[in-house]
């Protein structure tokens, strides 16, 4: 048996750069001191999820996010927070506001790192409708192998929807790691009763155990541009048990020593086989395949 400490961050997040990426070197130099491998932040972490659900101010916050987008890899923070990671020999997940190849376009954008440099990045592939008035989004779900795993990155609305996980898993991912800024729901309970907590809970765990795959988890915690975010940063393992979570409150790393080939494999045995390949019926899913039209929402 084989075990792995991850780590994963309740960021209190700034509009301040400068302050987020003091924030994401401590963070980094504790989740090493701590011994792990991998550490997570949500997404957007280096410049603060963005006010965009306020239309009033809409205008300061599209200027706000080309004037602190930055490229990947070079731009000088995200080229910061990789060197960092290199220095201490760990994974780092961390999300930005990406500057695109041609003026104005922007993504939102998770960045992988490691123990050599850069490994790949990922774009938010469903942007809500709000978030469309800041971010295209990204078309693509690659996967990276790494020596914890192969991981797979999504981004907050991404979880809502099954196909984006299954794409992943099915791509050979074993380890699903997403950066979030999810808030509570104003008026639907109160603490871990609000609708969006349990939300939030249930699809880490729904993803995790219908895909029989880790589930990695970072969100802000406490009050950003008028929103007010849950936390609850967590790993969660193949059988969609929650193993560690930072809560609705705490700040900072919350870790867990796990076993990551190991829990794929006694998940796979639980479970009577590889059941995703061996009893998947792709060819009768007639609408995902666009055989038959989609009928919902209209």
């Amino acid at each position: 048996m084989s075990e792995t400490v991850i780590a994963t961050c309740a960021f209190p997040g700034t509009y301040d750069i400068d302050k987020n990426l003091e924030l994401h070197l401590s963070y980094i130099e504790e989740a090493a001191r701590a011994g792990a491998a991998l550490v997570v932040f949500p997404e957007t972490s280096l410049q603060g999820y963005p006010p965009c659900l306020n239309f009033s101010s809409i205008e300061d916050v599209l200027n706000e996010a080309q004037r602190t987008a930055e490229t990947v890899p070079y731009g000088p923070v995200v080229g910061r927070v990789i060197a960092v990671a290199m220095k201490h020999r760990i994974h780092v997940v961390f999300g930005l506001t990406e500057a695109g190849m041609q003026p104005g376009i922007l993504y939102n954008t998770l960045v992988l790192a490691g123990p050599q440099g850069y490994i790949g990045s990922y774009r938010k592939v469903h942007v809500s409708m709000q978030e469309s008035l800041v971010w295209r989004p990204g078309g693509q779900w690659p996967v990276f192998d790494t020596p914890l795993g192969k991981i797979g990155l999504l981004i907050c609305y991404d979880k809502v929807w099954p196909e984006a996980c299954r794409e992943l898993t099915l791509s050979g991912a074993e380890l699903l790691v997403m950066g979030t800024a999810w808030p509570t729901m104003p008026g639907y309970g109160e603490g871990e009763d609000n609708l969006y907590v349990q939300w939030y809970n249930l699809y880490d765990r729904v993803r995790a155990a219908e895909n029989a795959r880790w589930f990695i988890s970072s969100n802000f915690v406490g009050e950003l541009g008028g929103e007010n975010f849950i936390g609850f940063s967590q790993i969660v393992d193949p059988l969609g048990r929650v193993v560690a979570s930072s809560g609705l409150h705490r700040i900072g790393l919350v870790t867990a020593k796990i076993d990551i080939r190991g829990g794929l494999a006694r998940t796979t045995a639980i479970r009577g086989g590889a059941r995703l390949i061996r009893d998947r019926r792709a060819d009768t899913y007639k609408v995902l395949s666009g055989s038959l039209p989609v009928v919902v929402d209209g």
